[in-house]
């Protein structure tokens, strides 16, 4: 199967803050940002990015340098964002909440000389090994546009994050692409929900910021409960916001006003498992990935398609997209067979920052068109239905999502061997009687040691909260195939009495019993102690917000989520607490 929508119209190629400075000259007074209590013009926010480029290019700024912004989401990020770009920069999003060495990494691999954040400071980071980081990438196509736009981090196979590079061409046919099939004008307020690390808060932010359109910001905890997402949504007069899936799939259950603002829900991530039905608003289904500069197809979801039986498709390719199922040899296959999903056309990303080969493996020549094109491999199979719309099927290989994140299995294991005491390390997806997916770890240790609490730790210090995993099984082997290589088929299913969990330690205050009870209240369990794991209990991130919740409105104890997340069993929430929010040491 070969499909291929529309490509954009002619004109002058545009760059996203060209547009957003468009925007602000023809309706300077109208909201662009509101946080809060606080609401920011696009004039204000133009002249604020302005300011700001100034102040980057007294620094040193020059073209194509990759700027990173460690801003969390807030006005503040979006005007840093835009300045860098006015400074002729390149945009790299940094995640608040990663370990330090983890943001080391990242600022090495992209060559980052300069940070934005807190607010408007500026700071340079001494001796970025990489002189030229965009150097290496390959030409863009011939008559396109490739000016770097962004980079954005996915997981690396070698256990290092993938540095993409997204080009402006891409966010302004993906924005355009929404002005019209979604008919988003300047009266429309968004909602800016992702973490400014997560790619997809690209689309939240510069598809409605070039259309002219506001965007609310949301505030911690209103990202995981969907009745606080609802009520948020509509206190805040949204009329279309993007939601990852898992999330969406729970705001479908929530009751509605039937004369709410909200008109369209976009949700994507993961494949969406629940109809939509009996809600006042429109649901849109995509599909995306960070190296096709995300959203690529998208399918509007009626309540009468739910009755075929099948999963909701991911629809049809967006303006200026090339699509192709494809067999091994990268020919097509017929429809209703499966087959890879390649994707190609305007705006694919440039490669990977200080990877050619890499590059080479995922982003092939477009056998079909010339002029230096490439396909981008996604590794999904998926089939064409006979009305020609695309079904996900399955990941090709080892590299499934957990809550909407692509997990690297190949880093998630580097971070367990590297813990002490491990001397053999797995790691695996498991899906329990429907839940949604879990990542499980499977040890091999050289004695008694380390303590479950340890292993956590030592993995949460090195990689993002998505790729900690949730549940430690402690192994006397692991499984091989006769390769030498692990047997995933044959890892045994977390059960009770072989998952590996601390002695239950009672509780040293009233405060940590106060979250022992909490954790007890949200897991329906009584078997809970102090240095029990909340994930590896079997608890998730909508949970967390359950416990945060709990914790605020019955004991008066506000905790953020990001804290819980992170040190996830109650001795280590109540330190953290007690240190000002830190982590103990």
């Amino acid at each position: 199967m070969t499909a291929a929508a529309d490509p954009p119209g002619p004109g002058r190629p545009a760059r996203t803050h060209d547009l957003v400075r468009d925007a602000a000259l023809r309706w300077p007074d109208r909201p662009a940002l509101i946080e809060g209590d606080t609401v920011l013009s696009f004039r204000q926010l133009d002249r604020r990015a302005a300011d700001l480029a100034q102040a980057l290019l007294a620094r040193g700024a020059v073209r194509d340098m990759t700027i990173g912004v460690g801003a969390p989401r807030s006005a503040e990020h979006v005007i840093a964002a835009l300045a860098v770009w006015k400074a002729g920069g390149v945009y790299v999003p940094l995640a608040t909440d990663l370990p330090p060495a983890r943001i080391a990494e990242m600022l090495r691999i992209a060559g980052v000389r300069l940070t934005v954040g807190p607010g408007p400071t500026i700071s340079e980071v001494a001796d970025p090994p990489v002189d030229r980081p965009l150097a290496g990438l390959p030409p863009a196509p011939e008559g396109e546009d490739g000016a770097v736009a962004c980079v954005y981090f996915t997981s690396g196979s070698t256990g290092s994050p993938k540095a993409v590079a997204l080009t402006h061409a891409g966010i302004v046919n993906e924005a355009r692409w929404s002005h019209d099939a979604f008919s988003i004008r300047p009266e429309d307020r968004s909602g800016w929900l992702a973490s400014p690390g997560f790619a997809i808060s690209r689309w939240e932010l510069w598809t409605p910021l070039t259309a002219g359109a506001a965007i609310a910001v949301s505030g911690e905890g209103h990202l995981r409960e969907p009745e606080a997402l609802r009520d948020w949504l509509l206190d805040q007069g949204v009329t279309w916001s993007i939601v990852v899936t898992g999330l969406a799939e729970r705001l479908f259950g929530v009751p509605w006003p039937a004369g709410c603002p909200l008109r369209l829900l976009v949700t994507g991530g993961e494949q969406l498992r629940v109809w939509p039905r009996g809600l006042p608003f429109e649901v849109v289904n995509s599909y995306g990935v960070t190296e096709a500069s995300s959203v690529r197809l998208a399918a509007r979801l009626g309540p009468s398609q739910g009755s075929t039986g099948r999963l909701p498709s991911v629809g049809r390719p967006i303006r200026g997209t090339r699509v192709h199922v494809l067999d091994d040899a990268l020919a097509p296959v017929p429809d209703g067979e499966v087959g890879e999903l390649f994707i190609g056309g305007v705006g694919l990303a440039r490669g990977y920052l200080g990877d050619p080969e890499q590059t080479a493996r995922r982003f092939v020549p477009d056998p079909f068109h010339g002029g230096g094109r490439r396909l981008y491999r996604t590794g999904d199979l998926v089939r064409v239905d006979e009305r020609g719309r695309v079904e996900f099927v399955r990941r090709l290989n080892d590299d499934p999502k957990v809550g909407g994140v692509r997990v690297d299995l190949a880093a998630v294991e580097a971070a367990l061997l590297a813990a002490p005491g491990v001397t053999g390390a797995a790691a695996s997806i498991r899906v329990h009687d429907g839940e949604r997916p879990r990542l499980v770890g499977y040890l091999v240790t050289d004695d008694d040691r380390p303590a479950p609490d340890e292993v956590i730790d030592a993995v949460a210090r090195r990689l993002p909260p998505q790729m900690v995993p949730g549940v430690l099984v402690r192994l006397p082997s692991l499984p091989l195939l006769s390769s030498g290589k692990v047997d995933r088929g044959r890892l045994p299913e977390p059960t009770a009495d072989i998952v590996f969990r601390g002695r239950r330690a009672a509780a040293r205050d009233e405060r940590e019993q106060r979250v022992i009870d909490v954790f007890r209240e949200v897991l329906g369990r009584a078997d809970i102690g102090a240095h029990d794991d909340f994930f590896g209990l079997g608890g998730d991130s909508m949970g967390v917000a359950r416990v945060r919740q709990s914790l605020l409105e019955r004991h008066g104890i506000d905790v953020p989520y990001t804290l819980i997340f992170r040190q996830r069993t109650p001795r280590r929430i109540c330190t953290a607490a007690s240190d000002g929010g830190e982590e103990p040491r």
